[in-house]
């Protein structure tokens, strides 16, 4: 008797789920040929791989082949299912690198988990995964190695990251759906961080101007202080724009 895989929630998370056209596409292959090509993959009983594939087989009423995998925990199994997705799915750029991103979150988490059981303490020498900080990466190795990861170079990961920090929800939506490319999009936040520091020294200009030292200090040292206040945050919003501009 066939034992019936089970599906976790949080695992099956980690695969993208295929357009709509995607799975009709694979069901009716499925249908057409009354079989399921390839096997679904499970760990101690539960899918890794071929969650859509196992759902239509279990609709139609069709057999289909089970590979079980040794894995020693759930998090290596995390792991197992995001290098696979890596290895065979046709997914954007975008994907990708989440993908590559969460794999390095997870290997950072666990290089923290192990430091602690292994008796390490802050002053202990930390593995480059353990003191990454997210989502900007301290250490240039790490870096390759999650560009190596999601198949891109290492100038479109941190575009890309630039996004997913400065960037719009709505320019961000449009990443990761595929509909603009990480190389446009990032020119088009170039342009919006340019236009918002045109404007923030225009505001500057002006606060200087409205608020001279012999003005507002003496005869209403309220609005000053609500002016230079101001002109603080104003000034400290150019240079974090500027400094992202200058490195991008």
């Amino acid at each position: 008797m066939l034992n019936i895989p089970t599906i976790d929630h949080e695992l099956r998370s980690l695969t993208p789920p295929l357009l709509s056209e995607e799975r009709e596409q694979l069901e009716q292959n499925i249908l057409e040929s009354r079989k399921c090509h390839d096997p679904i993959i499970t760990w101690d009983g539960v899918i890794l791989d071929g969650h859509n594939r196992f759902e239509i087989c279990v609709k139609h009423g069709i057999e289909f082949q089970i590979d079980e995998i040794s894995l020693p925990s759930k998090e290596a199994a995390k792991v197992w299912i995001l290098d696979n997705q890596l290895s065979r799915r046709n997914l954007n750029d975008a994907a990708r690198i989440e993908m590559a991103l969460l794999k390095a979150e997870m290997l950072r988490e666990k290089a923290k988990k192990n430091l602690s059981l292994a008796g390490g303490d802050k002053k202990s020498k930390k593995s480059p995964l353990s003191v990454v900080s997210k989502p900007e990466f301290e250490y240039v190795n790490v870096r390759k190695a999650i560009a190596a990861d999601a198949g891109v170079g290492e100038e479109k990961l941190y575009n890309y990251l630039q996004i997913k920090k400065h960037g719009s929800p709505d320019l961000q939506t449009k990443v990761k759906s595929g509909q603009l490319k990480i190389g446009t999009a990032h020119r088009l936040l170039t342009k919006e961080i340019l236009k918002q520091l045109t404007q923030a020294d225009k505001m500057i200009k002006f606060i200087k101007d409205a608020n001279p030292p012999e003005g507002y200090a003496t005869k209403a040292p309220k609005i000053h202080a609500e002016l230079v206040n101001l002109e603080s945050i104003l000034s400290a919003l150019v240079e974090k724009l500027g400094g992202t501009h200058e490195t991008a």
